[in-house]
């Protein structure tokens, strides 16, 4: 819609152009409209690009919700360019304005090149780390048949289920798994992953993210604290404990902990000299 309304003002100036033997910058329709589009085109990128970021948020949120380790199919850097990228059209507004109120819409397209370039260059980033990030995945459409689900369980019941599962990745070791994903693990359980991801946001308050890498944290402190892993670095620890990536274990571990693993590991040796 808002390209069929700006080729519809472009075929206005250019039909009084044509009647009127001149080029369009010089028609009365041209002086009158363009300004306006303008206008409207940047907020209709501005709002296309509020919308783009929300979208972000739902997938980072879904992606926490069903995926143990997030952050290799995260799309920080695109919420990131975005953001820039709205930026820049922003500034087209007081672009504009000057253009309209000081020099009479009088400016040429070489007065705009600065902005234009730097469009161009963001446009360009965001489609180059589009091509090169293969690893984004899509959100799965939820189509599974009411039929399919548990009863809806009582506060009671999901207390206890949420003790139930705790125990089971004690026993089981689930978060070993670097690859452990909502639906792998319920299919482990043999529970439908609604009902499991309920067990785990209703009955512990926490998201599926959280809650796989709380046990892998203590799984390296275990490992940490135990002496027995003097030899390996930290990193290589916490692959055995089913991280796959430093980003990730380094954020994890300072988000539950509050400092870092290094920290860490330097606060037990003040502790044990």
């Amino acid at each position: 819609m808002p390209l069929l309304f700006e080729l519809i003002i472009h075929f206005i100036i250019s039909r009084e152009a044509l009647a009127n033997n001149i080029i369009s910058v010089e028609t009365g329709s041209f002086i009158k409209l363009i300004p306006i589009v303008q206008l409207l085109a940047i907020i209709s990128i501005i709002t296309y690009s509020i919308y783009a970021l929300k979208s972000i948020k739902k997938y980072h949120s879904w992606l926490n919700k069903n995926y143990s380790n997030s952050d290799a199919y995260s799309l920080r850097w695109l919420y990131r360019l975005l953001v820039l990228f709205a930026i820049l059209w922003f500034l087209w507004t007081p672009y504009t304005i000057i253009d309209y109120l000081v020099f009479n819409f009088q400016l040429g397209i070489s007065d705009y090149y600065p902005i234009y370039i730097l469009l161009s260059i963001v446009t360009i980033w965001i489609s180059a780390e589009a091509f090169l990030r293969p690893e984004i995945i899509f959100l799965e459409s939820n189509k599974q048949e009411k039929g399919n689900l548990e009863k809806e369980a009582q506060p009671e019941e999901i207390i206890e289920k949420a003790l139930w599962l705790k125990e089971q990745m004690k026993t089981n070791l689930f978060y070993l798994n670097s690859e452990l994903t909502l639906k792998s693990l319920a299919d482990n359980l043999n529970i439908h992953p609604n009902v499991l991801s309920k067990i785990i946001n209703n009955g512990l308050g926490k998201n599926f993210s959280d809650f796989v890498n709380e046990y892998r944290v203590n799984a390296f402190i275990d490992k940490l604290n135990s002496g027995n892993y003097d030899n390996i670095t930290l990193l290589g620890i916490s692959f055995e404990c089913g991280f796959n990536s430093k980003t990730t274990f380094n954020r994890v571990f300072k988000n539950i902990k509050g400092i870092t693993p290094l920290d860490y590991k330097k606060s037990i040796k003040n502790t044990s000299a």
